[in-house]
């Protein structure tokens, strides 16, 4: 399936808030929810507004993902970024019915190319032990498990342990 990245934009709202409603129940299987205020018109045009002026700030590359007919098919993201530090953390979501298709793995390698136009130099992100395909997404692009954090996160009530992947970038 044919995709790209593309810089999140005002004009991106109601078609976010449509794949973010669309697919809130299947996000919230494996990350915590949003705030419920999100999933409103207004909710999502502040929080286009909030990646935005972080992104003026140099301290954030909010990308959605696009098939061919222009619509949102994920989101991916590089968040504090650091440039005295030269690092980012890596952050993606694919929608329900994209999934499994290869599209989180291309997103990722084309955000490592933007990531060494940005002079970054490490990427981190991070897996649930149980994501296999997470993990699967940030092996086969080159990342390397550096170490376990155990109760990361609270999803769904329960503790879950994530692996702490890192990118080199040289």
């Amino acid at each position: 399936m044919p995709m790209e990245l593309r810089l999140l934009s005002r004009s991106d709202s109601r078609p976010l808030l449509l794949f973010e409603t669309e697919n809130r129940a299947w996000f919230e299987l494996h990350i915590n929810p949003r705030e419920a205020g999100f999933y409103s018109d207004e909710g999502v045009k502040k929080h286009i507004e909030e990646c935005l002026s972080q992104h003026q700030r140099k301290a954030m590359l909010p990308m959605i993902i696009i098939d061919d007919s222009g619509e949102i098919i994920g989101r991916i993201n590089l968040t504090d970024i650091n440039l005295v530090l030269s690092e980012a953390y890596l952050g993606y979501r694919i929608g329900e019915k994209f999934a499994g298709l290869g599209i989180a793995k291309r997103a990722v390698e084309k955000i490592i190319q933007l990531a060494k136009v940005l002079h970054l130099q490490k990427l981190i992100a991070f897996a649930s032990v149980d994501n296999i395909a997470s993990q699967k997404v940030l092996i086969h692009n080159g990342f390397v498990d550096v170490k376990q954090h155990v109760n990361f996160a609270e999803v769904q009530g329960k503790n879950i342990n994530c692996i702490e992947y890192h990118y080199r970038i040289f």
